[in-house]
């Protein structure tokens, strides 16, 4: 018993409750930095925060679909795309389509990379199971 206790298994591999756990945390996190984030804005038109909305949801989807699909890279490209059209358009246009709040589409980027990072990492057994 004391030696299952001490079994660490190689520390760079995740094991599937751990992969879990990365991705709830994650998800937890950075939804409530993206609530505060909407929280913060100042009063605009009901029709620009409805398009605010639905864009934030469909990339906020689409973080979350890499994590719960099996076609990973092709949820993961579309998810890049996704976010480099939204960067695209803020640099582009000056937010004049979608002027997305200050710090949102940074918090959707790092929250995308660490989805990727965390989806994509090695997996280990888990060592309750040996």
């Amino acid at each position: 018993m004391f030696e299952k206790l001490l079994k660490i298994g190689n520390p760079f591999k995740l094991t599937q409750r751990e992969y879990e756990a990365t991705i709830n945390a994650l998800n937890i996190f950075f939804g409530a930095i993206i609530g505060v984030s909407l929280g913060n804005i100042a009063e605009i038109p009901l029709k620009d925060y409805v398009i605010l909305l639905v864009v934030i949801s469909a990339l906020v989807s689409s973080i979350l679909l890499v994590t719960y699909t099996h076609r990973r890279i092709w949820n993961s490209i579309m998810l890049i795309g996704f976010l480099l059209a939204a960067w695209y358009q803020e640099s582009d246009t000056g937010g004049e389509f979608i002027d997305f709040p200050d710090r949102v589409l940074p918090t959707l980027t790092v929250w995308a990379a660490m989805a990727i990072m965390t989806e994509f990492s090695d997996r280990a057994d888990d060592p309750n199971e040996n």
